[in-house]
């Protein structure tokens, strides 16, 4: 089912638009290119880089309007870091909306943003020496993740509005994907979506929000949480689940 979404301009001028099907906006109305830059450009790159990353793979839960990956491509370029993106989009923004957003206009990208959008799905693309994009049409429940990542830059609608998304199963996916000491960052901070989190095995962080929320949410797959365990086989959301169901507190192997 197509969405008919309609632009709206947020309060540092840049786009933002509106989801028909789900009545939400696709970012906070306080800043669109704003917010984009604390969560997922802050709270995740830079976060990786200060801890000395020559690479990163990235995968993002919702395209949406491209600005996330078009931001990355710039930090990319700036930062010279090999960045290998993969995002997937179940609800397409259409080319007569596309051809309107104002990110390129505002940032200096312009081609970068159109071609981002017009490219074919499922087709791994190399923009510069820095950034390779590839993205796929389809659903996150759907979606055979195979590839491991540094960082995932979950953009789901809210859990109100998409709430399967916020769920331990999906959540579960996203750590197994996740390469030990990668991050999940989010703009929500929700209470329920953060002991999901805790739940599938991941270190979960309360860290200032951009404006008009007082936090959002990095969660850490975190390497020394495992070690400290004891733990030889691959520490994925099955082997959590079975614990918690075990009704033990940390997997010693061989036991």
């Amino acid at each position: 089912m197509p969405d008919n979404q309609k632009l709206q301009i947020s309060e540092d001028g840049s786009h933002t638009l509106i989801s028909e099907i789900f009545q939400v906006t696709y970012h906070s109305i306080h800043g669109a290119i704003t917010e984009s830059n604390v969560v997922f450009i802050d709270a995740g790159l830079n976060f990786l880089l200060k801890n000395n990353y020559s690479s990163i793979s990235i995968f993002e839960m919702g395209f949406g309007t491209g600005l996330n990956a078009l931001l990355t491509y710039i930090w990319a370029e700036k930062n010279q870091v090999n960045v290998d993106y993969h995002t997937i989009e179940a609800y397409p923004v259409s080319k007569d909306i596309s051809d309107q957003l104002n990110y390129g206009e505002i940032l200096g990208y312009q081609e970068i943003l159109y071609q981002l959008h017009k490219c074919d799905w499922e087709i791994e693309i190399n923009f510069s020496p820095y950034f390779s994009f590839c993205k796929y049409h389809q659903e996150l429940e759907n979606f055979d993740l195979k590839s491991k990542y540094d960082v995932v830059f979950f953009d789901a609608f809210s859990p109100a509005s998409q709430p399967q998304l916020w769920e331990t199963p999906i959540l579960g996916k996203m750590y197994d994907i996740l390469n030990y000491d990668g991050v999940l960052v989010s703009y929500c901070a929700q209470g329920a979506f953060k002991r999901n989190l805790k739940m599938v095995g991941f270190r979960v962080e309360a860290i200032p929000g951009p404006p008009g929320k007082r936090e959002m949410t990095r969660a850490i797959k975190d390497l020394s949480k495992v070690k400290s365990a004891g733990i030889t086989e691959e520490f994925t959301f099955d082997v959590v689940l079975e614990s918690i169901i075990a009704g033990v507190d940390t997997i010693i192997s061989g036991d």
